[in-house]
């Protein structure tokens, strides 16, 4: 039988099959008048249409009716059923699947869960705490950071002969990623209005526009102290320059809660999960401590799939650190480490810039506004951070070994390197 892993995080849903498909999508729905949409084609009209977007549902996964009566939902669980059909589909339908869920999951969650995946259909075969799932390999006892879009959970482990086992766990309410984007909105704002006097955030438009480009221009501060970006309006295009400093110095201003909880465990290794990157990226009190890459979670689960897949169904809280894979199990994948064009492998643990003249391409380390094209890899994914108009450009949904990118009709190859 196929078996998929499913990460079940709504700032950014994964679900990946032995052989390595993989299809991510945020937590957005979009309520139409054919149906339900979900994953990035709701989230790109959220503030254009908010009156029918929905992005709490699995925060308040349940069956207590909505506020207004829509026609394809009943209540949060309805949407959130349709959302996981889709991700099921997009990987080709897997008969199984391992789930990996967030410690905010209440048991009566879970089970209605269960209910839910045999109605798509697809057998539940074990479910495990995520942050368990992706420091399984921790050597030592651990605090983990998970973000998702509402809420953060912050899990302690601790090694006891030889297995990882959760201690303790808490949920920080109003601690998501969209709370730290609505801080970082509202800064944007306040510096045009005070440049321009025009307010992004007054308009549908301007706030679409504006958490569209979030996420880029927030990696981007993570490899520069300041960014030049323009945002468009009925004036014109109006420039601004964003400091990693006054960034994350508003950032701080929402972590009290968080800083607490570390503050409680002073001998557990830091390590935040891929979903919570923006913090260690942007904020250096947390620039030395472990940041989980995206597949680490799903790699350790079909590497335990003997193990976690054995026995009465429930959520697994401890387990062995893995060890070798038997012959014939899961397909692990290989992140790649290199790009590599005309026989140059250039390194992908910080950003690079292609410069396209007489149809042939150049390329350089580090971000060149001026290039036709500049990406960096964010766990295990290509992110653009700029791309010139009418470039022609296909990425890979996965940074994997063996995947290619076309820039404008050109072929380079992702490798790996070793002892590079």
């Amino acid at each position: 039988m196929t078996v998929a892993v499913l990460e079940l995080n709504d700032q950014n849903l994964i679900i990946q099959t032995e052989d390595g498909t993989q299809h991510t999508e945020p937590g957005f729905a979009q309520l139409t008048a054919n149906g339900i949409e979900t994953g990035d084609s709701a989230r790109a009209v959220a503030w254009q249409q908010p009156q029918h977007s929905y992005n709490q549902y699995w925060r308040q996964f349940n069956q207590l009716a909505l506020p207004s009566k829509q026609r394809w939902a009943r209540h949060h669980a309805d949407i959130a059923f349709a959302q996981i059909k889709q991700l099921v589909a997009a990987v080709g339908s897997p008969e199984q699947l391992i789930l990996s869920v967030p410690g905010s999951f209440s048991d009566e969650q879970l089970s209605l869960l269960l209910g839910l995946a045999s109605a798509v259909p697809v057998e539940i075969v074990a479910v495990i705490d995520s942050a368990l799932a992706s420091s399984a390999e921790q050597d030592s006892d651990a605090l983990v950071i998970e973000l998702q879009l509402q809420q953060a959970v912050v899990t302690g482990l601790a090694k006891v002969d030889g297995r990882q086992q959760i201690s303790n766990q808490e949920v920080i309410p109003d601690l998501g990623v969209m709370q730290l984007y609505n801080a970082a909105a509202r800064h944007i704002s306040d510096q045009l209005i005070a440049d321009y006097r025009y307010d992004p955030l007054h308009t549908s438009d301007g706030e679409q526009l504006i958490y569209d480009q979030l996420p880029h221009w927030l990696m981007q501060l993570g490899w520069e102290d300041e960014i030049s970006v323009t945002v468009p309006s009925a004036q014109g295009d109006l420039n601004l320059v964003l400091r990693k400093q006054q960034i994350a110095e508003i950032l701080e201003q929402r972590l009290n809660g968080l800083n607490t909880l570390i503050k409680k465990h002073p001998g557990a290794e830091l390590c935040f999960s891929h979903s919570a990157s923006l913090l260690p990226t942007l904020l250096p009190q947390f620039a030395q401590a472990k940041l989980c890459n995206q597949n680490s979670g799903i790699d350790n689960c079909f590497n335990l799939q003997d193990r976690l897949t054995t026995g009465e169904l429930q959520r697994i809280s401890e387990l062995q650190a893995p060890g070798k894979s038997k012959a014939g199990a899961s397909k692990k994948i290989h992140q790649a480490t290199h790009l590599l064009y005309q026989d140059h492998g250039y390194p992908l643990d910080q950003p690079i810039s292609l410069h396209i003249a007489d149809k042939q391409l150049s390329l350089v380390t580090g971000i060149d506004n001026r290039a036709a094209l500049v990406f960096v890899v964010d766990n295990h994914q290509l992110r653009v951070l700029h791309q010139q108009e009418d470039l022609q450009l296909q990425l890979p949904d996965f940074c994997q070994v063996g995947k290619t990118l076309m820039v404008a009709g050109h072929k380079l190859r992702l490798i790996e390197v070793s002892n590079a």
